[in-house]
C-alpha cells in the first residue's frame, strides 16, 4: 500500500508556522527556481510553485526545506522545530518511510 503525501504547499504553510521562521526560501535547485518563476511572470501569475521541496525515492521521502531565521532564535533549535512539524505532518498523512528531512538554514536575522 502506497502512502497518501500531504501537498508540498501544505508544508509550506506547516514550516511559516514555526517560531522563528522568517522567510521560507525555494528549496529547489536554483535552474528549477528560476525557470518556474519566469514561468509564472510570463504567465501572469502568483508564483504557485510550492517552497519546500518533497522527493519521493526509492528509501523514502526526503523532504528539503529552506529557512531564514529571526535573529531572536537560535538556529539549532528552529531548525529542530521545523524538522520535528514535518516529521509529525509525514507521520499524519499515512506514514511513508522517511529517508530524510533536510532543513538548511539561509539566513540568519
Amino acid at each position: 500500500m502506497s502512502a497518501i503525501l500531504p501537498p508540498t504547499d501544505e508544508l509550506d504553510v506547516l514550516v511559516r508556522q514555526v517560531a522563528g521562521v522568517d522567510v521560507l526560501y525555494p528549496a529547489g535547485s536554483i535552474v528549477a527556481t528560476v525557470l518556474t518563476a519566469t514561468i509564472e511572470a510570463v504567465a501572469h501569475r502568483l508564483p504557485l510553485a510550492p517552497k519546500v521541496v518533497m522527493e519521493q525515492r526509492a528509501d523514502g521521502v526526503k523532504v528539503t526545506a529552506k529557512i531564514g531565521i529571526s535573529a531572536a532564535w537560535h538556529s539549532g533549535d528552529v531548525s529542530r522545530r521545523v524538522h520535528d512539524a514535518i516529521a509529525a505532518q509525514l507521520r499524519q498523512s499515512g506514514n511513508p518511510p522517511v529517508a530524510q528531512i533536510e532543513v538548511i538554514v539561509a539566513r540568519i536575522g
